[in-house]
């Protein structure tokens, strides 16, 4: 499916629920979220998260300088992100056990672990929807663990 952003009119800045996904992606069975689009210097990949309510806990963002978990902290990157060039990868948000992790082409490149209070924050992510990463992007949902609003289409 495309990845087209919430951060929208249309979308009501996110909080119209056809733009979101509802998954537990601290479920142990979770697979995590997979995307295909540009990773750049500049422009960020952005994943909202939202609780059980529908309120949004804080976001994942990330290009290649960077990594910023908005909500209860905020993260850099331990080493740059693959590669010298931009271009267009595979990569993966999942969360093991308390740990929060990037893959990109399969290799991870990030590891937080969440403690106190940002743990239980962000223990309770139901829902995701995409920001900043525009309808070039690509993102694969999982049938039985996601369902997508009807803003998110396969062409």
């Amino acid at each position: 499916r495309k990845t087209c952003d919430c951060w929208s009119a249309e979308c009501g800045w996110c909080s119209d629920e056809k733009c979101r996904v509802s998954h537990d992606l601290t479920d142990t069975s979770s697979q995590g979220i997979s995307v295909i689009s540009p990773i750049k210097w500049v422009n960020l990949n952005t994943v909202f998260f939202f609780d059980g309510n529908g309120d949004m806990i804080g976001s994942f963002r990330f290009n290649r300088k960077g990594i910023f978990l908005t909500g209860c902290v905020k993260c850099r990157t331990p080493r740059p992100l693959p590669g010298g060039e931009e271009g267009v990868f595979y990569w993966s948000v999942v969360f093991e056990g308390s740990e929060l992790v990037l893959y990109i082409s399969g290799e991870e490149h990030w590891r937080q672990e969440l403690v106190g209070e940002c743990a239980e924050r962000y223990s309770d992510i139901q829902e995701f929807a995409f920001g900043d990463i525009g309808c070039d992007g690509v993102w694969y949902e999982v049938e039985g663990q996601m369902v997508s609003g009807s803003h998110f289409t396969d062409n």
